[in-house]
């Protein structure tokens, strides 16, 4: 294929959001460690149920474990808002401090770094950080 039809392909289709995800949690007690590709993603005016707020979020895949997480930073300095979902040795954890209130707990974000400190729906602590190398930006959805 010519570089040309490279660069073409390029711009109709943009790259995700791809970028080395560092997890390291302890969920229930157990070590949850990853490290490699992960999809990191930031939007600083974004907005959850019309409240406006900074997002991130974090996705990350490898084998049968995976990571979601969207941490939503209100702009009117009300609590960050949580959604993490961690599946690990075949159970999944759940935390929805948004809408749900499944579980409880909270999330920091410090430049690339989040911090969690959270109690699954069904009890389970988990605590650790994730460490992103960098963040593209968030896709608008909703309407």
């Amino acid at each position: 294929m010519h570089a040309w039809k490279f660069w073409a392909l390029a711009l109709c289709f943009p790259a995700a959001a791809l970028a080395q995800a560092d997890i390291s949690l302890q969920v229930g007690g157990h070590p949850y460690q990853a490290s490699g590709q992960g999809e990191c993603k930031s939007a600083p005016r974004a907005s959850i149920y019309n409240i406006p707020a900074a997002l991130t979020s974090v996705s990350h895949r490898a084998g049968t474990n995976s990571l979601n997480l969207s941490l939503w930073q209100p702009t009117d300095g009300k609590p960050a808002m949580l959604t993490l979902s961690v599946t690990t040795a075949g159970k999944t954890y759940l935390v929805d401090t948004v809408r749900d209130k499944k579980g409880s707990g909270k999330a920091t974000r410090d430049n690339l770094t989040i911090v969690v400190d959270a109690v699954a729906a069904s009890g389970e602590k988990i605590t650790g950080k994730i460490q992103c190398r960098s963040l593209g930006a968030v896709q608008a959805e909703g309407g």
